[in-house]
């Protein structure tokens, strides 16, 4: 498994690491730095970590649609259903800026235009 730098890291994972790079030097009784933190992070950790952050975005999302069919049902005056309202929320652009700009995918892009 290749072990990515630093630079290639997004702000969660370098979250992720500094948080276990504390628990290993409290453990440790000293400071491990932050290249072994990253490589024992990436050896041992950072599949479940990965797992736990997609199910996490996935709830969200959920709740976001949920959220939108709630208001396309208001504005319709009849339950719209949750594959119409999600159809809808991805067709007019709600998921894309959802990812970008609040959801998963916020700190990866620089700008966000809003909708």
């Amino acid at each position: 498994m290749e072990i990515p730098s630093l630079e290639q890291l997004t702000f969660d994972e370098i979250n992720a690491i500094l948080v276990h790079k504390w628990y290993l030097s409290e453990k440790a009784r000293y400071d491990v730095g932050m290249e072994f933190a990253k490589n024992d992070f990436f050896r041992n950790h950072s599949r479940a970590w990965r797992q736990k952050k997609m199910h996490e975005d996935v709830v969200r999302q959920k709740e976001e649609i949920l959220r939108h069919k709630w208001y396309l049902s208001e504005k319709l005056g009849y339950d719209v259903g949750i594959q119409k309202a999600a159809l809808d929320w991805i067709l007019c652009g709600y998921a894309e800026h959802w990812r970008c700009c609040t959801g998963p995918y916020e700190k990866k892009r620089k700008k966000c235009s809003s909708t």
